[in-house]
């Protein structure tokens, strides 16, 4: 079947129509007539893929990684472009949600590197035709596997210690490996090695690892984790389980099993913009929501008089007070336990300020409905996922209006998109 498409939605599926019907592929650019092969008939529309690209734009630009319809599909598209579709994708979905009033279209801030930029990348380890491999969950499929070459969204070191490590695997048959996992320190160069075994991890395991690896790469450490009841118990095979990365002034001990931003170039760029956001208010005492580590509420320490960082992982809190200690950060105060037990003895404290993270599954209801109904003068809120983020935004709006709305690129390559909302109240 042979399709024009007419533009790329969210979450990078290329949209056309056929017979007055709705057919969503795997690629296409706007305008190219595309020959695609149907997956699966839906009541309202088709899922197919594409075949052949029989008309090509000239946005299209050659992929740099073999792989890149698993770890980034975007590589096809021009980056000016993929920042286009980026941001009309984004008044799309806001646009059903409410309507964007002036000054509320949202904009979008380029990487600063559009290659080599991840600082983490993590890998199955399958057999193909007997030999080891590396390999991504193919697009869609949980059981279907894409063999990974060298990866452009990560650094030449890590590219080397992933080749370097899949040559022993293969040498000493490690059957048993089933991820890998390497982190990388912007700051230092150091990588931390994690691997996922099937089985608890004997010695006879990774010490061939560390005797081929230690000479030749930067490890800080190598970490071992097997599955116990639906989760991981983690050991420290080697060296440290943790990086240590910097951001601005700010120094972080990252754990092995930590949330940290992949993109720090960007990173950096955010703080300063909710630095910005605080000095314009005069904020007294801010409200670090799902705080992790401490990234955001460590780096807004200096602007506020207190800063109060919710969190309840055990893992993260841990790291948290390591990272206060650190950076002498006085003037913060831990509360263990999720944001919405929280939220209402926050408000009380005439807290002015609010900032979030979210997972992907956006905010709790009880934390929108505490802020709509004791409004903060200032919310921050950093989504990975916009799709919630509109939900959220319009549950928001009877107590606050939008200030701004900016993307930024975190993910360049893939079809992503970090968004800051700075909410005031009305």
């Amino acid at each position: 079947m042979q399709v024009t498409v007419e533009k790329i939605v969210y979450p990078g599926k290329s949209l056309a129509t056929h017979d007055g019907r709705v057919i969503f592929t795997d690629e296409g650019l706007p305008g190219e007539t595309v020959e695609v092969r149907t997956i699966k008939e839906k009541k309202n529309f088709i899922e197919a893929e594409t075949i052949k690209i029989l008309k090509a734009s000239q946005r299209r630009v050659e992929n740099r990684c073999l792989h890149y319809k698993a770890c980034s599909p975007f590589q096809t598209i021009s980056y000016p472009f993929q920042l286009d579709v980026k941001k009309s994708q984004l008044k799309e979905i806001f646009s059903r949600k409410f309507d964007l009033a002036d000054g509320e279209s949202p904009d979008i801030i380029p990487s600063p590197n559009i290659w080599r930029y991840r600082n983490k990348i993590r890998l199955h380890v399958v057999r193909d035709e007997g030999k080891a491999a590396l390999a991504y969950h193919a697009p869609g499929s949980q059981r279907e596997f894409a063999i990974a070459g060298e990866c452009f969204l990560v650094s030449e070191p890590v590219n080397r210690l992933l080749a370097d490590l899949l040559q022993i695997i293969d040498d000493k048959r490690l059957t048993s490996l089933e991820e890998v996992e390497v982190r990388e320190s912007r700051a230092s160069g150091e990588l931390l090695l994690n691997l996922f075994w099937e089985t608890p991890a004997e010695p006879k395991n990774f010490d061939p690892i560390l005797a081929a690896l230690l000479s030749h790469h930067a490890l800080a450490g190598v970490v071992c984790f097997h599955n116990v009841k639906a989760s991981f118990r983690e050991t420290t095979a080697w060296g440290r389980n943790f990086l240590e990365d910097k951001i601005g002034r700010n120094v972080y001990h990252i754990g092995a099993r930590s949330f940290f931003q992949v993109n720090l170039d960007l990173l950096s760029r955010v703080i300063d913009d909710m630095k910005a956001a605080l000095k314009q208010r005069s904020v007294g005492r801010l409200a670090d929501l799902y705080c992790g580590l401490g990234t955001f509420g460590i780096a807004l320490a200096e602007e506020v008089k207190m800063v109060v960082g919710v969190e309840s992982d055990q893992d993260n809190i841990r790291f948290l007070k390591k990272n206060l200690a650190l950076n002498r950060s006085a003037n913060f105060t831990i509360c263990e336990g999720t944001s919405q037990e929280w939220i209402s003895r926050i408000l009380e404290k005439k807290t002015e300020a609010v900032i979030f993270d979210p997972p992907r599954k956006g905010l709790d209801p009880v934390v929108i409905r505490n802020l709509v109904a004791h409004p903060a003068h200032l919310l921050i809120y950093l989504s990975c996922n916009p799709m919630t983020l509109a939900r959220d935004l319009k549950e928001f709006r009877p107590a606050y209006k939008i200030s701004s709305l900016r993307a930024y690129d975190f993910f360049p390559h893939t079809p992503h998109i970090e968004t800051l909302a700075i909410l005031e109240k009305k």
